[in-house]
């Protein structure tokens, strides 16, 4: 069997490209390497690596590392790293790893790491469950108190991602100064009939990456419908405090 320790993306790429058969990937602190894993294959990652694990691929992650698992992957975490944990993968953490957990993945814990069930399906044995799997069940006081929203007096701050024009593909208009409403709101968890906004202007760029401004704007809570799905987004079927142009931090712009 073939070994090779690297430090660098172009040290990785190389391994990559001897087909090298265990490659581990010791990159300096600052220094991001990003490998992906295929078929049977075997990683260990140290520093500020990021692996993304596919097939039957097993990873050892130290340092600060990042890794993203799928299909049957394994992987087991130590030091400070990052583990997303999807399909039907096994994760193996110790000390103050993090593992965020979903589909029908395996997870197995020591007493400080910090796990966040996505998914009522995952298996979890040990560490600090976080449990995120009811999401679709919050009310909307529940979710803006999740995501951090500020609410004051029933109204409650969030945000939207727009063009040049103040508007959308969709249309609506939310300039600076204006109320934007529509006429054809359902409150269902779907996307579609309602304004969509997010709880943060970053999440409002997820649903429109052509954006090139940000409005802040206020929504009556009572009138605000949580919708589930990979980045958080709700709607409403008006704006009740006028929109107000801030930058991607939510700062007012001048």
């Amino acid at each position: 069997m073939s070994t090779r320790i690297v430090t660098t993306q172009a040290e990785l790429n190389k391994a990559v490209a001897d087909k090298v058969d265990w490659i581990e990937i010791r990159s300096p602190a600052g220094v991001w390497v990003d490998v992906t894993a295929y078929g049977s294959s075997t990683v260990t990652a140290y520093g500020s690596s990021t692996v993304t694990a596919y097939g039957s691929s097993t990873v050892r992650a130290y340092g600060s590392s990042t890794v993203r698992a799928y299909d049957s992957s394994t992987v087991r975490a130590y030091d400070s790293s990052t583990v997303t944990a999807c399909d039907s993968s096994t994760v193996t953490a110790c000390d103050s790893s993090t593992v965020r957990a979903y589909d029908s993945s395996t997870v197995r814990a020591t007493p400080l790491v910090a796990v966040h069930l996505h998914a009522a399906t995952v298996k979890v044995k040990g560490g600090v469950i976080l449990d995120h799997s009811n999401m679709s069940a919050l009310t909307p006081a529940q979710w803006c108190e999740y995501h951090g929203v500020e609410v004051s007096r029933g109204i409650a701050t969030l945000y939207k991602a727009v063009n040049d024009k103040w508007t959308t593909d969709r249309g609506t208009d939310y300039s600076p100064g204006s109320k934007p409403s529509c006429d054809d709101f359902k409150d269902t968890d779907a996307c579609g009939n309602g304004l969509h906004f997010g709880p943060t202007p970053v999440h409002a760029l997820a649903y429109f990456r052509e954006a090139t401004k940000f409005v802040e704007v206020g929504v009556r809570l009572s009138e605000l419908r949580p919708i589930t799905g990979d980045t958080a987004k709700a709607k409403a079927p008006r704006v009740v405090r006028a929109c107000v142009e801030v930058d991607i931090d939510g700062k007012e712009v001048a």
